[in-house]
This record gives C-alpha cells, sequence and structure tokens, in this order.
C-alpha cells in the first residue's frame, strides 16, 4: 500500500495543474458546480497535512454555497464532494496513476486530473468553486491523494429540511 510519507517523494508531489478545469472528468454525484450569484452560504475551509478544518456540513437539497478552500499545508490537498463509493474509486485511480508514472520513469507533476466536483489547492494556495447540492445518500467531502483520506481529511455532507 501506498503510504502518505512515500507519497510525498513523488517529485514536489504535483499530481494537477495548479488550475483545473471544470468539466467532463472523474465525475461524482451530489450535486453540480452552482451559480455564484445564487450561493446563500459560505464555508471557509482551511487544509493542513492531515485535517479540514471543516469536520462536517449540513445543507439542504438544493441549497447553493460556496467553498473557499485555503490550504495551510506542506502537501497538495483537494476538497471534492462525492459518495463514500465514488471517493473509493477516486483513491484508486489517483494511486494507479502514481504507480503508471513511476514504472515509466515519468514524474507526477505531468500528470492532470479534472475535478468535476471541486477543486485542487496547491500549498499556500487558494482556491473557491460554488456547488449546488442534490439529496445524495452516503456523500461527503474528501482530500483523496493516497493516504490523506486514511488520515482523516474527510467528512459526512448530512441533509437537512
Amino acid at each position: 500500500m501506498l503510504s502518505r510519507r512515500s507519497f510525498v517523494g513523488v517529485g514536489t508531489w504535483a499530481l494537477a495543474t495548479p488550475a483545473l478545469a471544470h468539466g467532463p472528468g472523474h465525475a461524482m454525484s451530489g450535486g453540480r458546480y452552482g451559480d455564484p450569484g445564487k450561493a446563500g452560504r459560505f464555508f471557509d475551509v482551511i487544509c493542513t497535512d492531515n485535517t479540514f478544518s471543516l469536520k462536517e456540513l449540513r445543507v439542504r437539497d438544493g441549497e447553493t454555497v460556496r467553498f473557499v478552500v485555503r490550504n495551510d499545508g506542506i502537501d497538495p490537498h483537494e476538497f471534492i464532494i462525492g459518495t463514500v463509493k465514488e471517493h473509493a474509486e477516486h483513491r484508486k485511480m489517483m494511486k494507479d496513476m502514481i504507480e503508471q508514472q513511476r514504472k515509466g520513469g515519468g514524474h507526477a507533476h505531468s500528470m492532470k486530473i479534472d475535478h468535476s466536483s471541486g477543486v485542487w489547492v496547491e500549498r499556500g494556495q487558494t482556491q473557491s468553486f460554488v456547488w449546488q447540492f442534490k439529496r445524495t445518500p452516503e456523500l461527503e467531502f474528501a482530500c483523496n491523494i493516497p493516504g490523506h483520506y486514511e488520515d482523516g481529511m474527510r467528512g459526512p455532507i448530512v441533509f437537512v429540511r
């Protein structure tokens, strides 16, 4: 299994370009990108080396929320919305991509991930996105960089009435 520590050594650990396209990619459930003018609530999320400042999120079906995600850690992070199963698939995809890069002698910085339900945040950077939620069972937010999810970089998204 690829540990978080062994992963950090994969060339500055830049698995994606600083500005990611929002569009077709590794699609996740739970809603879609929202209209910034309709965002009713705002959440500042701070990422450190193994945690998010946000521990749980309570939203309403159809609610539009703006997330401002700041990375105060040493590693890049992502803040992605999806189901528990989708996050597991995403982590496997990321691990497989890293292994392919290692075997091919390439560098992780040549890889690009298209996040269609969140953002990638480089060390010391801030990214934001607006999300319109759709009631979905087992929805959570997470960082799926190998080792980060396992270290606790995840939290449930609970739908309230």
